[in-house]
């Protein structure tokens, strides 16, 4: 994301509406079932989505200020005055070149005619004032780092953002660049840092990823649709555009997965045996229901939908982490059940 600052508030915000919401519960309980359910629903949400939207940005804007630091640098140089003329000359032929992509560095911005510093660190480039975060292992995803011979030399870095899902529906994926010119007798150090950003060098292990070099089959991702594979770390296919996922993040997805379903059948497992009496037999169970036995049914419906997602999630996370790897028969089946169930709740 653009403005990680701005997401991690909204993420926060999010939380803080989610625990707010269940410390209500308690008020909101003899205010009948719908208020319950609110609390309920907006709670768990707000606590588990804005929670995660909050610490992956704070990582986001804790990497900005550790470039900012001069912290992890791989590189720097300096592009003198000439050098730095000639590579805003050059710049846009590449943009509008058939193959090529639009540079997310504007060199406008940093157009001294006494060159620029660049520095790049693990965590992004910084080109003069501007600050661009990158990693290895994040968004935007660095395709392909090349690095162009020239008069000045010029490193460009392919990126790739992902589609995700707007309020106006689903925003195709995005695919820039990065350009950025090398220094006088800096060819050595522009060299290490394409193959860093390319993954030749392996990465720091962690809980979701490996040292992607080949040295752990767990590091291993492969395209079900065409057969590629690769221990890099790479979310979707290069040559067929399907997702990837490794064995090691299949089962730590999986294990996310066993908690969220875990939760979601907790807490509608409650909602059931509180609520389920009195959607089912009005008058037979302390907890009243005043509206409508279509209601009823709409509302056991609800808790169906839920219930059996939090299921489907449950399998599904227990079969990744004891495989490693995805199925498309257990979604298909996962989601005939959910089907199924919601139908059966609207039967009874």
């Amino acid at each position: 994301m653009r403005n990680p600052h701005r997401w991690r508030t909204i993420g926060l915000w999010g939380f803080g509406l989610g625990a707010l919401s269940l410390a209500l519960l308690p008020v909101g309980y003899d205010q009948g079932v719908g208020v319950r359910f609110t609390l309920i629903f907006v709670g768990a949400m707000g606590v588990a989505f804005g929670g995660i939207v909050a610490r992956l940005q704070h990582q986001n804007v804790r990497a900005k200020q550790a470039l900012a630091r001069g912290e992890d640098i791989i590189a720097r140089w300096r592009v003198e005055g000439e050098d730095w003329q000639r590579f805003l000359a050059s710049d846009p032929q590449w943009s509008s070149h058939a193959n090529g992509r639009l540079n997310e560095f504007s060199p406008s911005e940093a157009a001294e005619p006494n060159g620029v510093e660049v520095i790049v660190g693990k965590v992004g480039v910084q080109i003069g004032d501007s600050i661009h975060p990158l990693s290895l292992r994040s968004t935007p995803e660095i395709t392909e780092a090349r690095l162009h011979d020239g008069t000045p030399p010029v490193i460009e870095l392919l990126l790739y953002y992902p589609a995700y899902a707007t309020r106006f529906g689903m925003r195709p994926p995005r695919y820039t660049a990065l350009r950025f010119p090398v220094g006088q007798r800096a060819l050595a150090d522009a060299r290490q840092v394409v193959a860093h950003f390319r993954g030749d060098l392996g990465g720091e292990p962690d809980f979701l990823h490996g040292r992607g070099d080949g040295t752990n089959p767990e590091d291993l991702s492969k395209c079900y649709n065409c057969g590629y594979e690769t221990h890099k770390f790479r979310s979707h296919c290069p040559k067929c555009g399907t997702s990837l996922q490794s064995r090691r993040w299949s089962r730590r997805f999986g294990l996310g997965l066993v908690i969220c379903g875990a939760v979601m059948c907790g807490i509608m497992g409650f909602l059931v045996l509180d609520m389920g009496p009195a959607l089912l037999k009005p008058g037979s169970s302390p907890t009243q229901f005043s509206g409508t036995q279509g209601q009823a049914r709409m509302l056991l419906a609800i808790f169906g939908a839920v219930l059996a997602f939090g299921l489907t999630a449950l399998g599904y996370g227990l079969y990744q982490m004891f495989t490693g790897r995805r199925s498309k028969r257990v979604i298909y089946f996962a989601v005939a059940l959910a089907v199924l169930l919601m139908l059966l709740a609207l039967v009874l």
